[in-house]
């Protein structure tokens, strides 16, 4: 019989199978190197998620010195339990899929008894 984590991993797979999308994620992370912050840019992957259209968030329009940008966050992310995909202070990943370009703005593990599952994620669409 299979246990739930792996169940739980298969129903993930499952669901973004059903429209998949092959990513290579651009990494800009800061890291501390010898008394300074290093900005250290790599490419992660490929994986395959799924982006799905959320209904939780609205486009606004964000004024920053260098000018005007158009924010989506109707956006969401599904990943398997392998994908190194992450969201924080010091690290910015970025990807492009379905012609856009999207910033993950969080990324939360689905776990059962403490083995991760699958990742979700939160995505903001940038032109």
């Amino acid at each position: 019989m299979m246990n739930l984590v792996e169940m739980r991993r298969q129903h993930t797979r499952w669901s973004i199978d059903q429209n998949p999308a092959e990513i290579i994620v651009k990494r800009t992370e800061k890291k501390k190197a010898e008394g300074h912050i290093a900005v250290v840019e790599t490419d992660e992957g490929p994986f395959v998620v799924r982006v799905f259209v959320s209904s939780s968030n609205t486009s606004q329009k964000v004024t920053t010195l260098a000018g005007e940008k158009q924010v989506d966050r109707y956006f969401g992310l599904l990943a398997d339990h392998e994908a190194d995909i992450r969201a924080g202070t010091n690290v910015k990943d970025e990807f492009e899929a379905m012609g856009m370009k999207f910033l993950v703005k969080a990324i939360y593990p689905q776990t059962i008894h403490g083995q991760v599952t699958g990742y979700q994620g939160e995505l903001e669409r940038v032109n």
